[in-house]
C-alpha cells in the first residue's frame, strides 16, 4: 500500500508542517486537494489518517486501521520479510543512491556501507548523507514497505564484527571454499538473518576474503554474468529473499 513517510523529526504532533519537497510530491506527484485524507505512518511504524489542510500543514489522527484511507488499491506485500542485512562497500557516485532505492523496494533490514581496501571514495559528504535518506524516503513512500536501518561507512573489520545470522560474502576469483547461495541459503533461515557481502567494483581484496573466511564467512560465488556492484546487491538479495520464502 502506497503511504506517505513523515519527517524523522517528527514527534507526535497533531499538527505536522510540511518541507517544499514534501508539498511537491502531494501536490505535484499525487495532485492531492486540500480537505484530501491519507494514510502516513513515522519511522517507529505508527499510522496516521493525514487531512491535508492549507497548504504546508497536515492534520495526523492516530489509525489502528490505515487501509481506511489508503490512496490507491495497489498492496503491499504483508507476509514475514527475510531479515536481510546487506553490507555494501562504498560505491562511485549516485550509484550509492541506486543501491538504496532498490533495496528498499525490496525490503532489506538493513543497509551498511563499507570502506573496504578497494573502494574509490572513502566518505559521504552532508549532502551525500541527506540524498540518501531523501531516496530511502521517496523508496519507502512507493513500495509501502519499512525504512531499513542505514549506516556506515565501517571499516571492513568493524563490518564483520556487527553482522550477524548467515553470513555470506560474494567474491570474483577462484577460493577453495566458494559454493553458491542455493546450496547454503534454506527457506528454513526465514527465522534468522542473513548478512550478505558485497564487494566494491574492484572486488574485495585477498586479504579481505581470507579475514572473512577465517571468522566463519560463507564464500559464495554467483552463477551469472560478470555484474556491477549495485546490480550484484539487487540481484543477490532479490534471490535470498526469493529462496527464503519458498514455502511461506
Amino acid at each position: 500500500m502506497r503511504v506517505f513517510l513523515l519527517d524523522s523529526s517528527y514527534g507526535g504532533e497533531t499538527l505536522y508542517s510540511l518541507k517544499k519537497r514534501e508539498i511537491q510530491y502531494l501536490s505535484k506527484v499525487l495532485r492531492l486537494e486540500e480537505g484530501t485524507v491519507f494514510t502516513a505512518k513515522d519511522r517507529n511504524e505508527n499510522y496516521y489518517k493525514a487531512t491535508l489542510k492549507e497548504e504546508g500543514i497536515l492534520l495526523l489522527e492516530p489509525t489502528e486501521n490505515p487501509e481506511d484511507t489508503l490512496l490507491d488499491s495497489l498492496s503491499s506485500y504483508k507476509g514475514p520479510f527475510a531479515a536481510i542485512d546487506v553490507y555494501i562497500s562504498m560505491l562511485k557516485g549516485k550509484k550509492n543512491e541506486t543501491v538504496v532505492r532498490a533495496l528498499t523496494e525490496i525490503g532489506v533490514r538493513k543497509i551498511v556501507f563499507v570502506d573496504s581496501q578497494n573502494v574509490q571514495e572513502h566518505t559521504f559528504s552532508d549532502h551525500q548523507r541527506q540524498r540518501l535518506e531523501l531516496i530511502e524516503k521517496e523508496a519507502v513512500q512507493q513500495s509501502g514497505g519499512k525504512a531499513p536501518e542505514l549506516s556506515g561507512p565501517l571499516s571492513f573489520p568493524e563490518a564483520l564484527a556487527l553482522s550477524e545470522g548467515k553470513r555470506v560474502i560474494l567474491h570474483q576469483g577462484v577460493r577453495k571454499k566458494s559454493t553458491t547461495l542455493q546450496k547454503i541459503v534454506h527457506s528454513e533461515d526465514i527465522k534468522i538473518v542473513v548478512s550478505l557481502f558485497i564487494g566494491p567494483e574492484g572486488g574485495w581484496s585477498d586479504e579481505e576474503c581470507v579475514l572473512a573466511e577465517n571468522q566463519g564467512v560463507i564464500p559464495v560465488l554467483l552463477s551469472t554474468n560478470i555484474l556491477r556492484s549495485e546490480t550484484a546487491a539487487v540481484y543477490t538479495a532479490s534471490v535470498v529473499q526469493s529462496i527464503l520464502h519458498e514455502k511461506i
